[in-house]
């Protein structure tokens, strides 16, 4: 800090200019040194291409070290939200962008209810996250989503006793979010699967730590909003609100080219790989719908108490969109509920998944 006090009478004179001189030069040395540890700071970890720069710990790594791969993004190079402000419907409604409303009738939300409380996500903002460290129904939640893979899932995020902020970690494995523990310093941060719900590298990796999955909807935000009048809205970020109107995967839906190694794949593949799947079950035990299933089941009868039957009463799929609502109240205590692609459920679940007898 500076001496707010005037420089006396003859201090130049008397041999302060050398005094001012060597501060002077000393400030300026100082300033580039502060630019430089802020730059320091700054420098993304993680070059997007190799995985050892990230410098997460894959020892032990619980999945094969060769489908871990970099996204071509760094480390927290989607910023994942943490307690982020929400919205009242009132709210949602009034907010604009530059060309038009902030959220409109048919956009895609994430519904998520915990203890009474509903919240939405959009799925146009969580393009840009893909992780919210959020507290619904005084449950403190992870709502996360994978572009590449189609894929919502939530978490609880205590964990042992421990709560968890999760984060963006740069690195895919099955074209799969992976996600990372936040620790002081970064150190020992761990990996965490978005669609295997469980760390599989690093130190929880080597404890076996694994995060409860929560029933989700994914559903258009005039659908969701009908059915959940006093929902809240995940509040826009107003510095990001350009990109939330941009989506950069729509070519990539287009298509079933993947765009990063994934093994197994179906084969054959009874349907394109990016259709939309609905798995409902956990934690070792599931039952996977793709959608033209779930839609071509909807009214069939189905004996009582029979995964058709409990699939019936509990999830109703809408085209187009797609969407599925999802009645968590009819589901077994402790049911999770995952959307997905096909092809990214079949290569993280083929063990655990009974699929309908033509969709694999």
């Amino acid at each position: 800090m500076s001496d707010p006090r005037p420089l006396r009478p003859g201090f130049l004179k008397s041999g302060g200019w050398v005094v001012a001189a060597v501060v002077a030069v000393a400030t300026v040395a100082f300033a580039f040194h502060a630019r430089d540890l802020v730059r320091h700071r700054a420098r993304p970890v993680g070059d997007g291409r190799r995985v050892e720069s990230y410098g997460f710990a894959l020892t032990p790594c619980l999945v094969p070290r060769e489908l871990i791969v970099a996204s071509g993004m760094a480390k927290d190079g989607l910023k994942a939200l943490v307690d982020p402000a929400v919205w009242t419907t009132a709210q949602a409604d009034a907010a604009t962008t530059k060309h038009s409303k902030f959220l409109v009738a048919g956009d895609r939300v994430i519904g998520l209810e915990v203890n009474g409380q509903a919240c939405a996500y959009p799925l146009r903002m969580l393009v840009w996250h893909e992780v919210v460290n959020d507290v619904v129904g005084g449950v403190a939640v992870a709502v996360t989503y994978n572009p590449m893979c189609d894929s919502v899932v939530a978490f609880r995020r205590d964990v042992r006793g421990q709560r968890l902020a999760l984060g963006v970690s740069g690195l895919l494995y099955d074209s799969n979010l992976l996600m990372y523990d936040r620790q002081p310093g970064g150190r020992g941060e761990s990996l965490w699967s978005q669609l295997l719900f469980r760390a599989v590298a690093g130190p929880s990796a080597a404890d076996g730590q694994a995060l409860d999955v929560l029933p989700i909807s994914v559903e258009t935000w005039a659908d969701w909003r009908r059915a959940h009048p006093d929902t809240t809205v995940l509040a826009s970020d107003p510095e990001m609100a350009e990109k939330y109107a941009s989506d950069p995967y729509t070519n990539y839906f287009g298509s079933d080219e993947l765009r990063f190694p994934v093994r197994p794949l179906p084969s054959p593949a009874a349907w394109p790989l990016k259709t939309p799947v609905v798995a409902i079950g956990g934690p070792d035990h599931w039952t996977a719908f793709p959608f033209p299933i779930l839609a071509g089941r909807a009214g069939a009868a189905a004996t009582p108490g029979s995964v058709d039957w409990l699939a019936a009463r509990a999830l109703t799929v809408r085209q187009p969109g797609p969407t599925v609502a999802v009645a968590a109240a009819q589901l077994p205590p402790g049911t999770a509920v995952v959307y997905a692609s096909y092809f990214a459920w079949y290569a993280t679940h083929r063990d655990d998944t009974v699929w309908p007898s033509s969709a694999h």
